[in-house]
């Protein structure tokens, strides 16, 4: 670990502006960043924080560091700059951490996350009743309640219409998979991905979807309506979720640290969605933070300190091998 500090020394903690901030996810992310960065300089990084907005996403060109922790994660119809973000980073070959611009499109974009996992023969809910209506570009729950839940045609054409004016973007409807809801986190490890104990949502009432309200609305009767647990696996379904982990990893543009939302009902394994640049938690009521712990990590400074130098060895063999 000292050695690698001599050759990446200074970090830069990457991430989005918030623009709302009434709105709990936007904050989350600059909060995130502000616990990442003073995490790093603990463990003995020289880290400074670079917050952006859409218009000064030209700034990353003008980054000097060893490497980039990337938190942005505009979503919405913004999604883009996030992309365009990412694309910069590439260009100038900056080690960063996360997903490229290819995983984080294919995970802000649920319509084409969905057409990816069909290509790839991945399990995921199709079009049937009961049905849950989302966004087609939001993260962290946002447009999604208990009202997301439809049972009929009229049902979901009604619901679809709040959501288009609402939030003027395309929507998606599956299948609402009653079963339990599991959260994978795959981290990298000697460049494989490195599938971490599952987490397991645990909700108070059965037929419950994650809402927003339930994740950051304190003042909703729904808050705390959800805990986080070790999940407990059979030995056959904890292998079955390990394999389908790393193909989503391999094939959805997975990287360092992305986050699997899933649904199993009896032995069936549904993927939700594929986060590739979620939040880097060490709240134990996150997915995250959790699986970490029970894969044996014992403090945040630790987590960040496998993504960060994961991150840069990928670089520094990618560059070698173009050297060559």
């Amino acid at each position: 670990m000292l050695e690698m500090k001599k050759f990446m020394k200074n970090i830069c903690v990457l991430y989005n502006k918030p623009e709302n901030i009434s709105d709990e996810s936007d904050l989350d992310t600059q909060n995130s960043a502000i616990s990442i960065c003073g995490e790093l300089n603990t463990a003995g990084y020289d880290a400074q924080l670079l917050g952006i907005s859409t218009a000064e996403v030209d700034q990353v060109q003008k980054i000097k560091a060893d490497l980039v922790f990337n938190v942005v994660e505009w979503s919405g119809v913004k999604w883009k700059f996030a992309v365009g973000a990412i694309r910069e980073l590439e260009r100038c070959g900056l080690p960063f951490t996360g997903s490229g611009s290819r995983g984080f499109k294919i995970s802000a974009d649920k319509i084409l996350m969905k057409k990816e996992m069909a290509k790839h023969k991945i399990s995921t809910p199709q079009l049937k009743f009961p049905a849950i209506v989302k966004p087609a570009y939001e993260h962290c729950g946002i447009g999604i309640g208990q009202n997301s839940i439809v049972n009929s045609g009229q049902e979901l054409e009604n619901r679809a219409d709040e959501l288009r004016k609402k939030y003027r973007q395309p929507v998606i409807a599956e299948e609402f998979i009653d079963g339990r809801e599991l959260q994978v986190t795959v981290l990298e490890k000697n460049g494989r991905p490195w599938v971490l104990p599952a987490a397991e949502v645990v909700f108070d009432k059965p037929g419950t979807v994650l809402s927003y309200e339930m994740k950051w609305v304190e003042e909703s009767p729904e808050y705390d309506q959800a805990g986080m647990e070790p999940a407990v696996l059979n030995s056959n379904l904890k292998s079955q979720i390990s394999k389908v982990a790393q193909t989503c990893y391999l094939k959805l543009g997975g990287r360092d640290y992305p986050r699997l939302d899933l649904r199993v009902r009896g032995g069936e394994i549904f993927v939700l969605e594929i986060n590739n640049n979620p939040g880097v938690d060490w709240d134990i009521d996150s997915g995250m933070g959790m699986s970490a712990r029970l894969a044996g990590f014992k403090t945040y400074g630790e987590l960040l300190t496998h993504i960060v130098e994961n991150a840069y060895l990928r670089f520094a063999e990618i560059h070698d091998a173009n050297f060559l």
